[in-house]
């Protein structure tokens, strides 16, 4: 079964799906050996990792698609990602789905920001017009392949300049009635009161129709006893911590920098002996050994295996 399958089949057999956002394949790799179902790309996480930039607007859609394609090529589970505004108007966004389809993916998300657009949780949003928005997901429905892509139709609104509360409502009930598959809605902070609202009122219209959550890293969860199942029982079934591994990341590798600057041999030596992950076993390495056993002359593998020294 191939990616946009396997995605709906788990939203149709689980009351919710959850993952952390990656940047990249090694990130993906770890989430799906530690069991998740399904991973997401964040735009957010792939521009300060590619290009060293905040998320506003830097990132094309070829460096968007190409990081996707990668990540979906080295796991076995689906991948939804980020494709932020769809990288143009209704024509260009007929593109994107298409080259995003090509390379893998499950799913993508389109949100209703002008271009150049910012992080889904930075001040100073402005939105597209609704009539263009909701041209966008028709370009979108009606551009792929697959029916069982997922196009996933995100708006802005609700902190956007001139949004709020009941545009974000409007406009998920555009999109849905234009053919996403998936509403997804940017909150403004961890209270649930708007998110119950928003699902309640697009249920009354739709009520098969799946949403999507941001468990933003962003935001002060732990300020909040809200689980998971909480936030399904409101009428969500997607849900991801949008920034999380780029954010552990961050924390570990400052954290080893530091000791390493400090401390010099000592802390290599001391992490070598927590270390779990051995590098070679995990991109596959002896993968590769079989294949070149299979395809390269015994003289070449003997030499190869004999001085790898790995």
């Amino acid at each position: 079964m191939n990616a946009p399958g396997k995605m709906r089949n788990l939203l149709a057999e689980k009351n919710y799906v959850f993952t952390a956002g990656v940047s990249n394949a090694m990130e993906a790799m770890i989430l799906e050996k530690a069991g998740f179902d399904f991973i997401y790309m964040t735009g957010a996480g792939t521009s300060i990792t590619q290009l060293g930039l905040v998320d506003v607007g830097f990132l094309t859609e070829t460096e968007m698609v190409n990081n996707a394609r990668n990540i979906a090529k080295a796991v076995n589970i689906p991948v939804l990602s980020d494709a932020d505004t769809g990288y143009g108007n209704a024509i260009n966004v007929i593109r994107t789905v298409q080259d995003f389809e090509a390379a893998g993916v499950a799913g993508i998300h389109i949100e209703d920001q002008e271009s150049p657009k910012r992080c889904g949780h930075f001040a100073g949003k402005t939105i597209i017009p609704i009539e263009e928005a909701t041209g966008k997901i028709r370009a979108a429905a009606d551009a792929k392949k697959d029916k069982d892509f997922i196009i996933i139709a995100r708006t802005d609104a609700l902190a956007a300049v001139g949004g709020g509360f009941d545009e974000a409502l409007r406009r998920g009930k555009a999109y849905a009635g234009a053919g996403a598959d998936c509403v997804f809605c940017e909150f403004k902070s961890h209270d649930i009161e708007e998110p119950k609202r928003f699902a309640e009122e697009i249920h009354k219209e739709f009520p098969n129709l799946p949403l999507f959550f941001n468990y933003s890293a962003n935001f002060k969860w732990y300020n909040s006893p809200l689980t998971f199942s909480d936030i399904a029982a409101i009428g969500y079934k997607i849900f991801i911590v949008s920034t999380g591994c780029i954010r552990v990341s961050m924390r570990a590798v400052s954290d080893y920098a530091i000791d390493l600057m400090n401390r010099e041999e000592q802390a290599i030596k001391e992490f070598q002996q927590k270390e779990t992950l051995n590098l070679a076993e995990f991109g596959g390495l002896k993968r590769i050994k079989a294949l070149e056993a299979k395809y390269l002359p015994s003289d070449v593998v003997k030499e190869k295996h004999e001085t790898e020294g790995l």
